[in-house]
């Protein structure tokens, strides 16, 4: 039996023999759950490594396509695309509101960011 302490703002440190049997390492993300009277931390993985692969290989596919496209162009195109998110999330919510809501998904405009499916 390990036993912890809790710190301050409701921190505890999950003993270093239990965090190397999970293979727990600092950043890792935890699901906290009370069962009875007591409280169950089971490891969460956010991405398989399946996913995480593919995400790689779609990025590194990106990065292939836009050489010769300068950092500046990049942050650009990320600002418009997060300013065309941000209008149609605005829309949505009016939309929302007014009760003609849709929700249909499409794809990015800018350059760097062209077809990348949004939602």
């Amino acid at each position: 039996m390990a036993i912890a302490k809790i710190l301050e703002h409701g921190q505890i440190t999950i003993p270093k023999p239990i965090r190397e049997s999970l293979g727990l390492k600092k950043g890792d993300v935890v699901d906290a759950r009370i069962e009875g009277d007591s409280v169950v931390i089971t490891p969460q993985k956010l991405v398989t490594s399946e996913n995480w692969e593919k995400l790689l290989q779609v990025m590194n596919n990106v990065h292939e396509e836009n050489r010769g496209i300068s950092e500046e162009e990049v942050y650009q195109d990320v600002e418009r695309a997060v300013a065309e998110l941000r209008q149609e999330e605005y829309d949505k919510q009016k939309k929302t509101a007014s009760g003609e809501n849709h929700g249909n998904p499409r794809r990015t405009n800018t350059p760097y960011t062209r077809g990348i499916h949004r939602f």
